[in-house]
C-alpha cells in the first residue's frame, strides 16, 4: 500500500523530471554534435521536440493536482462561504466537462495518427499524441481524489487551488 501511495503521489512528477532531463541532454549532445564536431545528429531535435510535448502536459497534470495553475481569486474569496463552496463545485464539474473532451477527443488523435510514423524516430505519431488523453485521464484521476477528499472532509469544502496540498 505504502508502494502504490508513493507512485500515485510522486510517479507523474518523476516521469516529468525524466523526461525533462532526456530533453536537456539531447539539447545538450545536439549543440555538441552540430558546433564541436561539426556533424549534427539527425534525430536529437525530433526526440526533444517530443519529449518537451509530453512534459507540457504531464506538468500540467503536476499543477493540477498541486492546484497551481493561474486562478484569478479576486471575487471569490469576497463572496460567502457558501457560495464559495457552490462555486467550487460548479468548477470541478466544469473541470470534469473540459478533461472528459480532452479524453475523447486525444484518443481520436491517437487512433487518427496510429499509421504515422515521426520523420527521424520511426516511431508512431500516435506514442506522442498519447500524450494528451493521458494526462486529461490523470487530471481527472486527481479530480476524482480531489472529489472524494472534499466529501469525505479531510478538503475544506470551499478550498481554494493550492489549498491540497497545505491539508494533505
Amino acid at each position: 500500500m505504502r508502494t502504490i501511495r508513493f507512485i500515485w503521489r510522486y510517479g507523474v512528477e518523476s516521469i516529468v523530471v525524466i523526461l525533462m532531463t532526456v530533453m536537456v541532454a539531447t539539447v545538450i549532445l545536439q549543440v555538441y554534435f552540430r558546433f564541436v564536431l561539426g556533424d549534427p545528429l539527425s534525430w536529437t531535435e525530433e526526440l526533444a521536440r517530443y519529449a518537451f510535448v509530453w512534459v507540457t502536459f504531464l506538468g500540467a497534470a503536476v499543477a493540477y493536482r498541486h492546484g497551481s495553475h493561474i486562478v484569478v481569486e479576486t471575487i471569490v474569496v469576497l463572496l460567502p462561504r457558501g457560495a464559495q463552496l457552490a462555486l467550487a463545485w460548479a468548477v470541478d464539474a466544469l473541470m470534469v466537462a473540459a478533461l472528459l473532451v480532452l479524453l475523447v477527443q486525444g484518443l481520436g488523435i491517437v487512433e487518427a495518427t496510429a499509421n504515422v510514423e515521426a520523420t527521424m524516430l520511426q516511431v508512431p505519431m500516435s506514442w506522442i499524441y498519447a500524450s494528451v488523453p493521458v494526462s486529461a485521464g490523470i487530471m481527472l484521476a486527481y479530480q476524482v481524489e480531489r472529489t472524494l477528499r472534499r466529501i469525505s472532509g479531510t478538503l475544506p469544502p470551499g478550498a481554494l487551488p493550492g489549498d491540497e496540498e497545505r491539508s494533505a
